[in-house]
């Protein structure tokens, strides 16, 4: 088995377990723990993953595309922007469709992921950090967390940039699109700053960390950040 298909399987078992929203992981093709897959249509380059979920305050079921890396080789988690440069923009240009079985599916949401997402960060080796913008402030950890991890925080707000210079450009203001992101774990939100330090490598439940629509933030062309139970 390849490293990143134990990686995948390692991510599959974590959100089959450790959420309560998650109702199916797709892989992209046939696989060792007999999972069901998705298929595409059009431009044949496609992620890993597709993760099937219940939105409680939607009331819908939506799905996420996970691009899924190994976390031990950090130059390849850096460098790697296909979740965005291929994957995102190939979807919302339409040259690329998404399908369960014979049913087209709609793609909501775009993120990145490691093994090492379920400790809240991307990379094996990684400093956390305050986030001085919000640190001490009442909505810390509602939209944006407390402290992260520093290059899963730079590698985030790097491709979050591109993303919103393509919309900028392309005068995409107030246009509904998927939302991009990377998927960690609460674990950034129920320990304090000091017991995470000590403890690396606890392991909590799914979160999308990500940039998403809202049609009420005309400021920033109608996207908010927002960190969302998966």
């Amino acid at each position: 088995m390849n490293p990143e298909r134990e990686v995948e399987i390692k991510l599959w078992d974590w959100f089959k377990t450790k959420s309560n929203d998650v109702k199916e992981v797709y892989f992209n093709s046939e696989n060792e723990i007999n999972a069901p897959v998705f298929r595409v249509e059009g431009e044949q380059k496609k992620p890993n993953l597709i993760i099937e979920i219940f939105n409680k305050y939607g009331n819908k079921k939506e799905f996420i595309a996970v691009e899924v890396k190994d976390g031990t080789k950090s130059i390849e988690v850096i460098k790697g922007r296909k979740i965005y440069d291929i994957y995102l923009l190939n979807y919302i240009k339409g040259k690329t469709k998404y399908f369960i079985g014979n049913e087209e599916i709609k793609i909501n949401h775009f993120a990145d992921a490691t093994q090492y997402s379920i400790n809240g960060r991307l990379m094996k080796n990684e400093t956390l950090e305050w986030n001085e913008r919000v640190r001490g402030a009442s909505w810390g950890n509602k939209n944006v967390f407390r402290f992260e991890y520093n290059r899963t925080k730079e590698n985030h707000g790097s491709t979050l940039a591109s993303y919103s210079e393509y919309r900028k450009n392309k005068k995409l203001y107030g246009v509904i699109l998927p939302s991009l992101g990377v998927i960690v774990s609460d674990v950034l939100r129920i320990f304090d700053f000091e017991e995470l330090r000590r403890m690396p490598d606890a392991v909590g439940k799914p979160i999308f960390q990500c940039i998403r629509y809202n049609k009420n933030n005309f400021k920033n062309g109608g996207f908010k950040q927002c960190l969302m139970k998966i």
